[in-house]
């Protein structure tokens, strides 16, 4: 049951090669679409997406009805036979850097599989309850590309082709106030047939900011996208705008997170922080907190002779210490380490995080045979996530 033909779209639009730019965008509009296949029934040349008509028209601020579908849309038309399997799918999506696959069934052309298609079906396969809160942190767009109201259409299509992304945030005088996307300009710019030149951003912004805490899982971001029929979250921490979230990302995510395989490279032992400091349980919190300054560090292994008996980090010094307004003079190491949490060197990096989700803790002791050798910190497992799921081969904005 996970052959594409399953989850395709059945339902094909297409438009001639010479057709105008805001022909196709009316066609998309009408139909609430991301994209159109280029040609004849048969004989389809390529696709144009909302993606191309952002970064190709409006951003060259060429005119809708005088340019071309050909001059927009990419060359050739990548298709899969629809009895290969979703994973067979996605990897090619991966390798040719694309979000629209063409469906074929006996070399004609039948559906389209889209990457939204993709994050439902992994969603509906996988998420069955057991999900880690807090990943959004790991998978979001951290990088969030921001306009001012009163810039111009044009400012900010050129704006979303050089960043190479398909939304911005929307500000007035530094505060956040919508959403601007590649799908508002085809059905709100080209489509009514807007000068992109003099067109303000707060004419055509969505006001319907959506946003949503790091702290809650991916399946919560994901069920809130669907509820709110939005392709973009915003993720928060308090009332601070940290990240976003595309549609993209859940399709990788649940890729990432059920169909990858681990290996060797994986575990944690690779990406911990050998070179560990100590302290002794009489040192004072004073005395700590110098050592964590001079090195630039986070984090203390705490000693008793030559066996480690607990950790003390800057949280502990910033709840139990000032929060409990202790004199970090006299206060000793003593009164306030806890125990730390261990993983053997062998472990995945997957359950470093469930660890730290499971005791709420930022630092890891990491063992090799049963003797602290390393530690694994919050930022590393951030590191790891982000070199194994950004700079691997996986969809990225830049995509049709």
């Amino acid at each position: 049951m996970d052959e594409i033909r399953y989850f395709m779209e059945e339902s094909i639009l297409s438009i001639t090669p010479g057709a105008t730019a805001k022909e196709a965008a009316e066609l998309m509009r009408k139909n609430s679409i991301s994209s159109l296949l280029v040609g004849e029934e048969g004989d389809y040349s390529g696709f144009l997406t909302d993606t191309d008509l952002t970064r190709k028209l409006v951003a060259t601020n060429r005119d809708p009805e005088q340019t071309s579908v050909a001059a927009l849309s990419s060359e050739s038309v990548i298709s899969m036979d629809a009895d290969r399997s979703m994973a067979d799918a996605y990897a090619c999506m991966k390798e040719k850097n694309i979000r629209h696959l063409a469906v074929s069934d006996n070399d004609k052309i039948t559906g389209i599989l889209s990457i939204k298609d993709f994050a439902n079906y992994y969603n509906n396969k996988h998420s069955q309850g057991g999900e880690e809160k807090g990943e959004i942190q790991y998978f979001m767009q951290n990088s969030i590309i921001n306009i001012e109201s009163y810039e111009t259409v044009l400012t900010a299509a050129q704006k979303m082709a050089d960043k190479k992304v398909g939304a911005l945030l929307v500000t007035e005088r530094g505060k956040a106030k919508g959403i601007l996307s590649e799908s508002a300009m085809t059905m709100d710019v080209i489509a009514q047939g807007l000068d992109v030149a003099t067109s303000k951003v707060s004419s055509i912004l969505s006001r319907q900011l959506v946003t949503i805490e790091q702290g809650q899982s991916m399946g919560d971001a994901y069920q809130l996208m669907r509820d709110k029929n939005v392709r973009h979250l915003f993720a928060t921490r308090g009332k601070k705008i940290v990240g976003m979230l595309s549609i993209k990302d859940f399709a990788n995510y649940y890729n990432f997170k059920f169909c990858k395989k681990l290996s060797d490279e994986d575990k944690v032992k690779h990406y911990m922080q050998e070179n560990l400091e100590t302290v002794d349980e009489t040192f004072t919190v004073l005395q700590a907190t110098e050592i964590l300054k001079d090195k630039e560090i986070g984090s203390l292994l705490v000693k008793e002779q030559e066996s480690i008996t607990g950790i003390v980090t800057e949280e502990d010094f910033a709840r139990n210490v000032l929060g409990n307004n202790l004199d970090p003079a006299k206060t000793t190491i003593a009164q306030i380490m806890r125990v730390p949490c261990k993983l053997d060197e062998n472990q995945h990096m997957d359950e470093a995080l469930a660890l730290m989700h499971e005791n709420d803790v930022r630092y890891i002791a990491i063992t090799s045979k049963s003797k602290v050798k390393g530690i694994i910190s919050l930022k590393d497992l951030t590191i790891y996530y982000k070199q194994k799921y950004i700079n691997t081969n996986e969809l990225d904005e830049s995509s049709s």
